[in-house]
């Protein structure tokens, strides 16, 4: 029996999270989907791009042939979503990395010659108080931050972090998307499982062709992040 390990600290208490009991995917495929309009000059060709907001990651799990236990879990999984409505918390698997067990930064203020509203900022600042310069921030890095009304949003690390000057006070990391909210000051930037909130993709995901007890084909359900 799969248990829901339902989540009451974010705005929607329905969000649940991936059962650990469920076996592990074989593959996976992410991907950050942006949104860009573009207008085309009928008369020289010419493009004018423009990138607006609403960048969601997408995904692809794949998984082995299942036994026919490990399928009847991952069924009743899928059955408690009710298609894509419902929505659970799910972390890459390429990128819960073990570095990060120890110590994780935590969000500063941005300084004062900054717009103290981050949201659409493709900038995040960090307490370097609370950061050892051993646990630099990668480009690659995926990391997720909360809103104060518990609202989740995963980010990749666009630039390398290298600590700035003796006595500097904060540190900024180059991210994309753009920051969707205002993050918590003082809040831990989850970096060693940073999880995402997800959905089926559409009401159509996990047929299961069975054939004595297996599923003979690799499973594959298509996931796309909650705004």
């Amino acid at each position: 029996m799969v248990s829901s390990n339902t989540s009451t600290d974010g705005p929607d208490s329905s969000v649940i999270s991936f059962p650990d009991s469920l076996p592990a995917p074989e593959a996976e495929r992410w991907w950050l989907e942006h949104k860009t309009q573009i207008f085309t000059s009928p008369v020289s060709g010419q493009e004018q791009r423009l990138a607006l907001q609403g960048a969601r990651w997408r995904a692809e799990i794949v998984f082995p042939n299942l036994k026919e236990n490990e399928a009847r879990a991952l069924l009743v999984f899928v059955a408690q979503l009710q298609g894509a409505k419902g929505t659970f918390l799910y972390s890459p698997a390429h990128n819960r990395s073990a570095r990060w067990a120890s110590q994780t930064p935590v969000v500063a203020s941005p300084p004062t010659t900054e717009n103290s509203q981050q949201t659409a900022a493709t900038k995040l600042y960090i307490n370097l108080a609370t950061t050892s310069t051993e646990h630099r921030i990668k480009a690659g890095d995926y990391f997720t931050i909360r809103s104060e009304l518990g609202e989740r949003a995963l980010h990749i690390v666009t630039k390398s972090w290298q600590p700035p000057s003796q006595g500097a006070q904060f540190a900024d990391i180059h991210i994309s998307p753009p920051l969707r909210f205002q993050p918590i000051v003082d809040s831990e930037i989850e970096l060693l499982k940073p999880k995402a909130t997800m959905r089926l993709l559409n009401d159509s995901q996990a047929r299961m062709l069975w054939r004595r007890g297996l599923i003979v084909d690799g499973l594959t359900l298509a996931l796309s992040e909650v705004l």
